[in-house]
């Protein structure tokens, strides 16, 4: 039986109150959340932008963005002219120049974009202002090495050239 009222003769005995387990070593502390730059909608950046960590724009740059190993996100408010380079480029505000994402590119409703697209995968939201040309070709691990290093071109017999005698006869 689950529920059983407790017996009048015999009272529940009360087992004496242990404290709580200690741990042997100190917690560690939990990990912190990826590390991200903000540009404010108030700041306006000329030259080039690089370093190593996260990156979201909602203000004005004017040059190039390069952070190949990290995220770049361009806000609604965001206003870029440069070429974007990053691991995975999002935007949502305007941009005017190449962007070469090493992930994916996704170009949200409210983005306006005026340059080339370069990335193994791409997205375009219905309502996104595009134009520029989209490459989603996968860049080659290791370069294919050509089989033949030597310059002289063999022909195949049908193109080759047949010496003739003195009287016009192939030989």
């Amino acid at each position: 039986m689950i529920w059983k009222k407790p017996d009048a003769d015999n009272p529940p005995t009360q087992t004496p109150m242990q404290p709580p387990p200690q741990p042997s070593a100190p917690r560690s502390q939990p990990p912190l959340a990826k590390e991200r730059a903000l540009i404010g909608p108030s700041i306006e950046i000329k030259g080039t932008l690089s370093g190593g960590e996260d990156l979201f724009v909602e203000g004005r740059v004017e040059g190039k963005i390069e952070l190949a190993q990290h995220s770049v996100t361009i806000g609604t408010s965001g206003r870029i002219k440069a070429d974007i380079q990053g691991r995975s480029i999002v935007v949502m505000g305007e941009v005017e120049g190449n962007l070469d994402g090493s992930e994916q590119i996704i170009l949200r409703q409210s983005s306006k974009v005026r340059g080339n697209l370069v990335a193994p995968r791409v997205s375009l939201e219905d309502g996104s202002d595009f134009k520029g040309s989209i490459d989603m070709t996968s860049k080659p691990a290791v370069e294919a090495k050509p089989l033949h290093t030597d310059n002289t071109a063999v022909k195949p017999p049908s193109q080759q050239v047949l010496r003739q005698d003195r009287t016009g006869d192939k030989v």
